[in-house]
């Protein structure tokens, strides 16, 4: 279990928890204006965070009420992953939960087409109501997990617990996925009864949030594409020795942090105690362009010497000397 201080970047808003000293903090403040997802996505544009933010640690500091789910779920749409967060004084560690959100079983395909449903809170009047068990997926029934995944639109009514309801958050969006995470409208507490057909005074709608942020993520990389180009410097011996360690083979760098690979040449992530489980289930590919990429640890593919750093927790020089100036092998799993 991560504490609070292994994280290098603490993402806050306004009310949030203060984040521990030394750690580099962001603050996103929403933009003005009545719309939540419109200020939501102005507060991530201005607080100038990027993709590469998210290729160390990162940790969001939950402020109390249902506003922090909002800005929890734009970021998610932003980075492409689970984030960590810090809520009710627990560091609160989230997989992408692709393989346990599949696997959990339901009733089957509703005989009709299911236009609203919601899950939490009173029975809702004219819509199939149903409720996640406390201890999480192993307690959500077949019917429920029917209604919840086969929903057009579903409506989260949160517990009043912060950390229940990101947990509930993450439960739900992982039983509706598709190709990718979708996410809930979520409840304000003031939806019209019975329930109208506008989606609009439905709640605030995590989906297009999450669909905003990740084109603005896209955007930001169009840009960078886009960049002037300026006159070639020439290469300094230390940037040399750098490029020369991301040549050597990842596989080699992955054997020497205490990687193994299994039958069908997925990896184990020599970072186990960033998993739940230890990464029994091998979590990590090997590229053909001499990168990998842990599906719960990296937001996008890294080479030999991104790699080191993040799993030893050192510079790049020092990680580049490990890889080419070393043949000592790290059991990171027995440490």
């Amino acid at each position: 279990m991560h504490k609070l201080t292994d994280y290098l970047l603490a993402i806050r808003t306004p009310n949030s928890p203060s984040a521990p000293a030394g750690v580099k903090t962001v603050e996103l403040v929403p933009a003005d204006g009545d719309d939540v997802i419109s200020s939501t996505i102005g507060g991530l544009r201005a607080g100038g965070l990027t993709a590469a933010d998210f290729r160390s640690r990162a940790i969001f500091l939950v402020p109390d009420g249902p506003g922090g789910l909002v800005t929890y779920a734009a970021l998610c749409g932003f980075s492409g992953r689970r984030v960590d967060a810090y809520a009710d004084g627990a560091v609160l560690e989230f997989s992408r939960l692709d393989r346990d959100g599949a696997a959990c079983p339901d009733a089957g395909r509703p005989s009709e087409f299911l236009m609203w449903a919601q899950v939490g809170g009173p029975v809702a009047e004219g819509i199939p109501t149903v409720h996640l068990g406390s201890g999480g997926q192993e307690l959500v029934s077949p019917q429920a997990a029917t209604v919840i995944r086969y929903a057009a639109r579903l409506r989260m009514v949160p517990p009043e617990s912060v950390r229940d309801a990101l947990a509930m958050f993450v439960l739900v969006a992982a039983l509706r996925r598709r190709a990718d995470d979708r996410f809930p409208f979520l409840s304000t507490g003031t939806e019209p009864v019975p329930l109208t057909k506008n989606a609009l005074d439905q709640g605030i709608d995590l989906e297009k949030l999450r669909q905003e942020a990740a084109r603005h993520r896209q955007e930001l990389r169009i840009a960078s594409r886009g960049a002037e180009v300026v006159a070639r410097v020439p290469v300094s011996p230390h940037n040399r020795r750098i490029a020369e360690a991301n040549g050597v083979d990842i596989r080699t760098v992955l054997r020497r942090l205490g990687s193994t690979t299994d039958e069908e040449g997925m990896w184990h992530c020599p970072r186990p105690r960033s998993h739940s489980n230890g990464d029994e289930r091998p979590s990590m590919k090997v590229y053909g362009d001499n990168r990998t990429r842990c599906q719960r640890c990296d937001a996008e593919k890294i080479g030999p010497v991104r790699l080191a750093v993040d799993v030893l927790r050192v510079t790049p020089d020092e990680a580049a000397s490990f890889i080419l100036d070393s043949d000592r092998v790290v059991d990171l799993r027995a440490a």
